[in-house]
């Protein structure tokens, strides 16, 4: 009686070994105490992926957006466009500077020199039918110099004085637009021999001088006038810390400079700092709270502005706030000049820049914020981009909570986000959307893998969230099919096409080595995500998609990663090659499984796909279901080389752990058929 128990024993400490997911089985919803939620993408921001699906929501009520139309008039606001050139001229009167916004035509004109001081020289286009007054040049002459240059070089640092005599130039003239109020161009700050490099072909068609445009349709305008300078002089000066950079000097015309979304940040403070209040006066806060784009998830790393919708400029300024009220007014010069002295073009990064200004509190704050998923870290890749990510996470929350100290403050009364209204949407890397709840918010079943979910009541955050990411193992992928279940080969067929095998889950719904033969596929994390193969006697295989079909997959020798989300209604999507469908839904479609986009998704023809867990015996080398000699005996011929166990067969008779099957697990597992070991 006693040996009938410990054979018992044995078998379901075996059986517990590899865990399993039941087919059909349901995961408990997770319940948040809030009275609003913020959903967080972590995510790198990608302009073509790293989207996640925040699941559905109930819908409420006042669903309607607001309309986000525009909050400026012609002219009063600034587009940030960057605009590219095609010829200068390196006199000091003839300037070649863009006739035409629309088309970017570049012509030579003649400027006459209306104001000259210390640190400026300011032009006014000869003929010119729309110009500065004399009177207006002095003013614009006075605020430069006593206002914003003080103002702007202590703050950023210094500019790339290519003409020695430390002057910036201001160029006036009537743009062809009544939008923009001015622009600087970055191949203005390029000597002559670095630009007979760059163009070669036109390279007596540049200026070779520190430059600011000014539309002279502003001139009656003084106060966007000088936001306009103090503005674009900040870009003159941080594309001037780009140009010194020992990490970018073997880089001419491809220098790594800061991104337009910080950089902008950067000269709304600029203004900011010159004329305190003028960035909500002249509508960028208001912007951000009334903006469709934000409200929608824009991602902070996304500088998406146009003339109807500058929520970007707004949100851009509230990152630079929130990095100022946790690093001080200095942390602008402080990133600048990280840039100006980075020797290595790999570090030339924004992250490394703020994380080199944050204190040992602070970055302790931010990692014990909340729990990235391993493919989330692995999709951000090092730990500074990681710790932007979660500095982005808490920017957005110090907006709502506005706390006067602390990770959630911001230094000011600003505004919260707008509030989202629909029933759940893609939120592109970097965004956020904000939720209003009564009391508690239940997580949707179908909300991807990495996801954050974070709480706010009463003030307080109740509570950060993330939603699960699947697990390496071996894995039967499948769909239901009616009352069939249909699965992929883990085997290459002479097509190369995948075609769906039929299987029989056990009765208790889990699914065993010894019944799924062909059909186990090995998932592996990588850094671009999750690689499934299968292995034989002729190599490995992975699974993969055709490159005559891309609505097919099929199992080949090429590599291919994809994104795994799993669901918690037990579902699971595979997205690969930048595939932007709200699911990957799998039915025997064509005599492969398929690819479909979201509007086949409430289709009764097809079923979304299921990824389940082997269950795999401890010691069943040859995955028979059984422990048995022959176990022992594959364990044996394998080390010698009379035959051959692949991946799961491997995972199965390496009973000592130590990554090879040799006689030595043989012997274990021979230990375990007559008792020895347990």
């Amino acid at each position: 009686m006693k040996r009938f128990l410990s054979i018992i024993l044995a078998a379901v400490v075996l059986l517990a070994v590899f865990p399993h997911a039941a087919v059909g089985e349901k995961e408990q919803s997770h319940t948040i105490e809030a009275d609003q939620v913020l959903v967080y993408n972590p995510l790198p921001y990608r302009e073509k992926d790293n989207t996640l699906f925040t699941g559905t929501f109930p819908k409420p009520e006042d669903s309607e957006p607001e309309s986000g139309e525009s909050l400026f008039i012609a002219g009063m606001h600034k587009t940030g466009k960057d605009l590219s050139v095609s010829a200068k001229d390196p006199t000091m009167r003839d300037f070649w500077i863009c006739t035409d916004l629309v088309t970017y035509r570049y012509d030579k004109c003649t400027f006459r020199l209306a104001r000259e001081s210390e640190h400026c020289c300011i032009w006014v286009l000869d003929n010119d039918t729309i110009s500065f007054t004399d009177e207006q040049t002095e003013a614009m002459q006075e605020q430069f110099e006593s206002v914003i240059y003080p103002s702007d070089i202590s703050r950023f640092g210094g500019f790339r004085d290519l003409s020695g005599d430390g002057k910036l130039h201001i160029l006036t003239y009537a743009m062809n637009s009544n939008s923009v109020c001015g622009f600087f161009d970055s191949y203005d700050l390029y000597t002559k021999e670095e630009i007979m490099v760059i163009d070669p072909d036109d390279y007596e068609s540049y200026n070779y001088l520190p430059i600011i445009n000014v539309n002279s349709r502003m001139a009656d305008r003084e106060t966007i006038v000088n936001g306009t300078l103090a503005h674009e002089f900040q870009h003159l000066i941080l594309r001037s810390a780009v140009l010194a950079s020992p990490a970018n000097q073997d880089r001419l015309g491809k220098e790594r400079s800061v991104d337009v979304w910080l950089n902008e940040g950067f000269s709304m403070e600029a203004e900011e700092f010159a004329y305190p209040g003028s960035v909500a006066e002249q509508g960028y806060i208001e912007a951000y709270e009334r903006s469709e784009k934000i409200r929608l998830g824009l991602s902070y790393q996304n500088f998406d502005a146009s003339s109807n919708d500058v929520g970007a400029y707004g949100q851009s300024f509230l990152f630079a706030e929130y990095l100022r009220a946790q690093c001080g007014d200095d942390a602008f010069h402080s990133v600048l000049e990280y840039w100006r002295n980075t020797e290595t073009f790999a570090d030339l990064r924004e992250s490394a820049a703020i994380r080199a200004r944050l204190t040992e509190a602070q970055i302790g704050s931010l990692q014990s914020l909340c729990t990235y998923s391993d493919a989330v870290n692995a999709s951000l890749g090092t730990e500074d981009e990681i710790l932007l990510s979660k500095f982005a996470l808490a920017f957005r929350l110090a907006i709502l909570l506005k706390e006067e100290s602390g990770l959630y403050s911001i230094g000011a009364s600003l505004p919260s986000m707008p509030v989202y209204t629909g029933s759940g949407r893609k939120i592109e890397g970097g965004g956020a959307i904000l939720l209003s709840c009564d009391g508690t918010f239940t997580v949707p079943m179908d909300a991807d893998s990495g996801l954050i979910f974070v709480g706010i009541k009463n003030g307080s955050v109740t509570e950060c969230y993330t939603v699960p990411a699947p697990e390496a193992g071996f894995y039967v992928i499948a769909a239901q099919y009616g009352d069939a279940w249909y699965a992929l080969p883990a085997e290459p067929t002479t097509d190369q096409i995948v075609k769906p095998l039929t299987f029989t889950p056990d009765a208790d719904g889990t699914v065993r080595a010894e019944n799924a033969s062909g059909m186990i596929f090995r998932a592996e994390q990588t850094e671009n995500g999750f690689r499934f193969s299968c292995d034989d006697r002729n190599g490995t295989y992975w699974l993969n998609r055709t490159a005559a079909n891309k609505q097919t997959l099929n199992v080949s020798e090429d590599s291919c990663d994809f994104s795994w989300t799993h669901f918690a209604d037990g579902t699971d999507r595979l997205q690969a090659d930048g595939y932007y469908g709200r699911a990957i839904l799998f039915g025997d479609y064509q005599g492969g499984f398929g690819y479909f986009a979201q509007a086949y998704f409430d289709n009764a023809s097809f079923a979304k796909l299921q990824m389940i867990r082997v269950l795999i015996e401890r010691g069943d080398a040859n995955l028979d279901g059984k422990l048995t000699a022959g176990d022992a005996a594959m364990v044996l011929r394998t080390v010698v080389g009379l035959s051959y166990m692949n991946a799961p067969m491997r995972a199965a008779g390496d009973l000592d752990g130590d990554g090879e099957v040799t006689a030595a697990d043989a012997a274990k597992i021979l230990r375990l058929i007559v008792h020895i070991d347990t």
